[in-house]
């Protein structure tokens, strides 16, 4: 049972950065290609390719942090280890990253449209704390596992 678990753990983690590849590379095509239809606001240009630019770089961090967590996944089971202790660093910066990609996506479709506007919403504040629950879950199961490591 544990053998097919850690199959099906590590086919889907393989599914999910191809996937994630992918459609990361394909959103930042279609960014760069929306960038000539941005209506631009002289006054705001600089805030405007500021927005653009940080929603760009913010989605691949977030990319690149579920990738890393993978990563980590992939490693620790070829150990033995289910729960490695850095998945929780991963887990705390990939809360703040979605923060930012969060903020600035709810704003990004203002820029577009060339309207000066900060747009806030309750999702930027519910799923990083979320995030942070998980992070601290995480840790947990990492200090029962080494635990359980250590008595036996």
């Amino acid at each position: 049972m544990k053998e097919k678990t850690i199959k099906t753990i590590k086919g889907i983690s393989i599914a999910v950065m191809i996937l994630m590849t992918a459609v990361t590379a394909m959103d930042v095509y279609f960014w760069t290609e929306r960038w000539q239809n941005v209506n631009w606001i002289d006054e705001h240009i600089g805030w405007q390719k500021s927005i653009i630019t940080c929603y760009i770089v913010s989605t691949l961090m977030l990319t690149a942090a579920v990738i890393c967590f993978i990563m980590n996944i992939m490693k620790g089971l070829k150990k033995g280890i289910i729960f490695n202790r850095i998945n929780t660093s991963v887990i705390y910066a990939s809360a703040v990253i979605f923060f930012l990609y969060s903020f600035m996506q709810s704003t990004v479709d203002d820029v577009f449209k060339g309207v000066y506007v900060w747009s806030i919403n309750t999702n930027m504040l519910i799923c990083p704390l979320l995030i942070i629950i998980l992070g601290l879950l995480h840790k947990l199961a990492v200090e029962a596992s080494e635990e359980n490591n250590l008595t036996i």
